[in-house]
């Protein structure tokens, strides 16, 4: 049974044990999530910093789990930015070749499935477990996929637990500091290991620098005079800093930046400029902030939240919102300014 288990809830173990009953299993096991596919879920809900990290939720499910000796956790898939269920299956049914595997599901996991069905050999190999109250629709709904109707006999309908109605991490996330109004809806031996968890420790976030938030790219149109020159945004004053010739600054401060990237950021610069270049980066922007006081009120506006510089590839000034690697140097930078000038 894979999931985010952010938190894990009461309602997580009662499902597994019900799956290990409905088919006499000799184990069941939880499947988390890696930290960085949990990040790009958690994202889209608008809550990308109510992440518990895979240590902690590893600890939350062992401890959940002490009590049945049937279950297991499995952490593989946490070694993997991407969520490959049918590949993990594979991999479990390797390490256990003469295991019958079952696949738990709600209900709404029926697209899912049939994708695996339509590509592979998924449920040639696998029995499925899915739960739902309505077990009749639900067949219903199963005949009327294409690749999930020549396979009915994969499937086992199970009806949840009662007593888990309306219990959800979701619900529990909105009390993550203080869990006292749902601390039913956790293990008893969960409700320690969250006790600990500071608001402070999970501020708000701003993961990339577009929309309402564009001011604070280097590339947003706001005039920046840098060592006597003036730029027309901070990232062609930044690429400037790779030379000394005030003939060829002035040159860039007339470019096009994404013109000016493309012709000059592939100049590694001079060693000192390599070692110095945060140094760099932080007075520029400084220097934005400073001399356009409508944007220092905006950044100020962003209040306590972090500032990542989120995208695909640069993993030095941002971070990648796939792997969620990255050192986010311009982020940290940006929250420095806003900091100095919170004390200003």
């Amino acid at each position: 049974m894979g999931g985010s288990f952010n938190p894990p809830t009461i309602a997580h173990l009662k499902i597994m044990q019900t799956a290990l009953d409905a088919v006499n299993g000799e184990t069941g096991f939880f499947v988390p999530v890696s930290f960085p596919y949990l990040k790009r879920k958690m994202a889209k809900a608008g809550q990308s910093h109510l992440c518990l990290s895979d240590n902690l939720r590893i600890r939350m499910l062992e401890a959940m789990s002490a009590s049945d000796s049937r279950i297991r956790i499995f952490t593989e898939a946490m070694d993997s930015p991407f969520s490959d269920d049918a590949g993990l299956m594979k991999l479990i049914q390797d390490r256990y070749p003469d295991a019958s595997l079952y696949y738990a599901a709600g209900a709404d996991k029926l697209d899912l499935l049939d994708h695996f069905a339509m590509k592979s050999d998924f449920l040639n190999c696998f029995r499925c477990i899915l739960y739902a109250r309505d077990s009749s629709r639900l067949s219903e709904e199963i005949a009327a996929h294409e690749h999930l109707a020549e396979c009915q006999d994969a499937f086992i309908l199970v009806n949840p637990p009662e007593e888990i109605e309306g219990i959800s991490s979701t619900r529990i996330r909105g009390y993550l500091f203080d869990i006292g109004p749902v601390a039913e809806m956790l293990h008893p031996e969960v409700i320690p290991l969250l006790r600990g968890l500071r608001k402070e420790d999970f501020p708000e976030e701003i993961l990339q620098f577009k929309d309402g938030y564009r001011f604070l790219s280097n590339d947003f149109p706001a005039e920046v005079t840098y060592e006597g020159i003036t730029y027309p945004c901070a990232s062609l004053a930044f690429l400037a800093s790779k030379t000394d010739d005030m003939a060829e600054r002035k040159s860039i401060s007339r470019m096009n930046p994404v013109k000016a990237r493309q012709k000059h950021s592939a100049d590694p610069g001079s060693p000192e400029w390599k070692t110095n270049r945060k140094a760099i980066m932080k007075e520029i922007v400084r220097s934005k902030f400073l001399q356009n006081p409508s944007l220092m009120e905006q950044l100020a506006a962003t209040g306590r939240r972090k500032l990542i510089n989120g995208g695909k590839k640069d993993t030095f000034w941002g971070i990648s919102l796939i792997t969620w690697e990255g050192e986010n140097h311009l982020g940290q930078i940006l929250m420095k300014v806003r900091e100095e000038g919170f004390e200003g």
